[in-house]
């Protein structure tokens, strides 16, 4: 007895993957957008809020005094309490617990509170979909395998695909149009691609892989696996003292002068526990700090090993900066946004051939449009809601605007409408947005560094209105989005 599906059956089936190939679609690329712009993650907080004190020079009594006036506004400190250290990437001091932030004045007194929510918004959507940490950093992590896969298997469904790579066929069909483009830019980004496709898979995939190893190699003691990885927690019992932070990096500096303190971490404050870490950058490694670590009295204990420790302890912890680009100069960071805005390419690309393939146009093609450029309007009017109405959830604002747009493109039907629409309302947003920052903080916009994303903020309004405004020709009516 022959067994086939209904037609209704095959239909619901055919829609069912469809929205399951349009959520993994947007995901991927909600990542590798909300990825390239947190490459200016530093920039964009300094543009955020300009206020605070900006200084490169301190010494131990600003932090001493930081310290203290924290210890004395926090009823209830947390078990670490951090004092983040000037860089040339954001020179400002600020000291903070797990639920309280502030600037440090170039006195040593506590400043405004530190409010970024638009910034740490799009580091969360990026790292973990602004879900639960425990949960979505393993769905972002497995996009991140996926992503692996797809490299690797698409490399090999082309063997032309590297002497094809300066092949580029335009005016003609827009599937073939679409696939030179989306070949090209995976051939040319090859490398960069599969560092941040192997990268972003070990920040989520760790957590696993290290349950799996201590079930196989440690009787299930975790504790233990992650002492020989990253270093054992060291431990003091001492009598309560005042923390001698000037001690410790007088001693640091003498024992390591080239290193360079970006935080400092005091374990356990006011308790016989108490410990202080200093996190240092080493000149010529990836690696994210390595940590110093003193007693109370400021007398030197040992260092975590991350500069000079295994082989596996170093390259874990390299992996943070070498997949934000944290490293190197500024140029450094234009190529990892032009590389990051080719792999977002590549992922909108890859779905639009796709639905090239699918043949037809139906609600698949339109709900596409609407995630493709609703994206960047609804980062711009959440960074415009921030501006005009205060920083509250602007991750509302951001799903409120995108969700529109994608109703907006099935209600048009229409992909050319649809996507010159928001092309032109993504324009505006970004001269209204530029409008606001101008009148909200007229006396930080010349800046130097505000300045530049000011200008990079009107640029890109310019080039949405040239998408938005280019003529359409023949040959490529009714284009994928």
């Amino acid at each position: 007895m022959k067994m086939s599906p209904s037609p209704e059956v095959v239909k619901r089936s055919l829609s069912a993957h469809s929205v399951i190939g349009l959520v993994v679609g947007a995901l991927m690329y909600l990542i590798c957008l909300t990825g390239t712009v947190a490459v200016l993650a530093f920039e964009f907080e300094r543009w955020e809020q300009p206020e605070p004190a900006e200084f490169m020079q301190y010494d131990e009594h600003v932090l001493q005094r930081a310290l203290t006036a924290f210890l004395e506004r926090v009823e209830a400190v947390g078990e670490t309490v951090f004092i983040v250290l000037p860089t040339a990437e954001l020179p400002r001091i600020h000291v903070a617990d797990e639920n309280h932030e502030w600037f440090v004045e170039p006195d040593g007194s506590l400043g405004p509170a530190v409010a970024a929510p638009w910034t740490q918004m799009l580091k969360d959507l990026h790292v973990s979909l602004h879900l639960p940490t425990s949960v979505g950093i393993v769905i972002v992590s497995a996009l991140g395998v996926m992503l692996l896969a797809l490299i690797i298997s698409g490399l090999l469904a082309h063997p032309r695909i590297f002497k094809d790579a300066f092949r580029l066929r335009t005016g003609g069909s827009k599937r073939l149009e679409m696939a030179d483009l989306h070949n090209r830019l995976s051939v040319w980004g090859l490398p960069f691609h599969l560092m941040i496709a192997l990268t972003g898979a070990l920040f989520g995939l760790l957590g696993p892989l290290a349950l799996v190893a201590a079930t196989a190699y440690y009787g299930g003691d975790q504790e233990a696996l992650v002492a020989d990885v990253y270093g054992a927690d060291l431990v003091v019992d001492e009598d309560v003292q005042p923390l001698q932070i000037g001690v410790a990096l007088t001693h640091l500096r003498q024992m390591a002068p080239d290193a360079e303190p970006i935080f400092l971490m005091i374990q356990h404050p006011g308790t016989r526990h108490q410990l202080l870490e200093v996190a240092a950058r080493v000149p010529g490694r990836l690696i994210y700090a390595e940590i110093y670590q003193y007693g109370a009295d400021g007398a030197y204990l040992g260092h975590q090993g991350f500069s000079d420790g295994i082989a596996g302890r170093q390259a874990i912890y390299s992996i943070y900066r070498l997949h934000f680009g944290q490293f190197g100069s500024g140029a450094v960071k234009v190529l990892y946004l032009l590389l990051g805005l080719a792999l977002t390419v590549v992922s909108v690309s890859g779905v639009n051939i796709w639905l090239a393939r699918r043949g037809g146009r139906d609600w698949v093609n339109a709900l596409w449009c609407g995630t493709v450029w609703g994206l960047p309007l609804a980062l711009v009017a959440a960074a415009l809601q921030g501006l005009l109405v205060g920083m509250a959830a602007p991750l509302i604002g951001l799903l409120f605007v995108w969700l529109g747009a994608m109703v907006l493109c099935l209600r048009f039907a229409d992909e050319v409408r649809s996507r010159k629409t928001l092309q032109c309302a993504c324009a505006a947003a970004l001269l209204l947005l530029l409008l606001a920052y101008y009148v909200v903080h007229s006396e930080h916009f010349g800046l130097p560094g505000n300045l530049l994303i000011n200008a990079g903020l009107l640029i890109l309004s310019a080039v949405f209105g040239i998408l938005a405004f280019r003529r359409i020709t023949p040959a490529v009516q009714n284009p994928l989005p």
